[in-house]
């Protein structure tokens, strides 16, 4: 995957309002396995005309500061409740940073939760 240089740093740019999660612990690890994105992302994945997959406008790939990640719209928790909750225990079982919540509630309680733990 390469680096957006198009629609979704554009979409970060304009709009504040999207959520990253990145594929890098709270101690600053790589997350594993390295495809972990793409396969988060094809859960709300559907199929063309085209036969080929499209990846939902609500989550999606994306690379943040040159870290693989996704980038989701805060409408997913309204939109696909289950997906949404099951990102937010994904993210926190495996210690994901994100640094951008859009102040959605659960995210920025996970973040709050995560940076409590860490050392001084």
């Amino acid at each position: 995957m390469t680096e957006h240089e198009g629609n979704d740093v554009a979409r970060i740019q304009d709009d504040p309002c999207m959520i990253i999660v990145e594929g890098v612990t709270q101690s600053g690890g790589k997350f594993r396995p390295s495809d972990w994105v793409e396969r988060f992302a094809g859960n709300a994945a559907t199929f063309g005309d085209d036969n080929r997959l499209h990846y939902s406008p609500y989550i999606k790939p994306t690379v943040y500061k040159g870290v693989k990640g996704l980038l989701v719209d805060p409408a997913l928790r309204e939109e696909r409740p289950e997906l949404f909750q099951q990102l937010v225990s994904f993210a926190r079982a495996n210690r994901l940073r994100i640094p951008r919540t859009c102040g959605v509630s659960e995210l920025q309680e996970l973040v709050e939760e995560l940076e409590a733990e860490e050392p001084s």
